[in-house]
């Protein structure tokens, strides 16, 4: 099955966007998808172990955060993630409140009325010296690009990708035996030994 092919399931598409955080190594990811397949996700998200929240109502596509709680709270509960996020207005009485204010500040975006929200970046779980390295250089200058744009500390990380893109081949390769998400998930627990050094 080519990418093309992924992309009309909705099964698919998490496997391509959102294989880090449902093998439990990012805190979160963006899922973008047609606005006729979000009733699916719930139901497919069933025993994976992360959660999902709307960002973004588009006319034909639309945007979610697929998260794995205790790990967005505890990259939020680093103080200097949390001081930097602060500055943009958000609040930390829980994990909804983030992204709720992250889909109020996303739409303000997407209507024009301001910046796109770098802080996002943070809560996606980037470095927050790449995310500052980005908002700093306004997106130049960076020493690497890869799943976000790297601005110290390139060679560990140009490490980690190569995890990442054998994470993301991984969760595809065994959508297309046909296995659903929870039993994918399910069965990453059990290679630890191959992505220990990111699990």
């Amino acid at each position: 099955m080519d990418v093309a092919c992924l992309r009309c399931s909705i099964k698919g598409n998490m496997a391509l966007q959102c294989s880090l955080v449902l093998s439990g190594i990012k805190p979160s990811n963006l899922l973008i998808y047609d606005n006729h397949c979000e009733g699916c996700i719930s139901e497919e998200l069933k025993n994976t172990g992360t959660e999902h929240m709307k960002l973004y109502s588009g006319d034909k596509e639309s945007i979610s955060i697929i998260f794995n709680r205790e790990k967005l709270e505890n990259t939020l509960s680093n103080k200097e993630n949390k001081d930097f996020i602060k500055q943009y207005g958000y609040d930390f009485e829980d994990i909804s409140d983030v992204i709720n204010k992250l889909s109020e500040r996303y739409t303000e975006f997407k209507e024009g009325k301001i910046d796109f929200p770098h802080e996002m970046g943070v809560i996606l779980g980037y470095p927050l010296e790449d995310v500052s390295g980005f908002i700093e250089n306004n997106g130049k200058n960076y020493l690497y690009s890869g799943y976000w744009k790297v601005y110290k500390n390139a060679e560990e990380k140009i490490r980690l990708f190569k995890i990442y893109k054998d994470i993301k081949k991984y969760f595809v390769e065994q959508i297309e035996t046909g296995k659903h998400l929870y039993q994918i998930c399910s069965d990453f627990k059990c290679l630890s030994t191959k992505f220990a050094s990111v699990a």
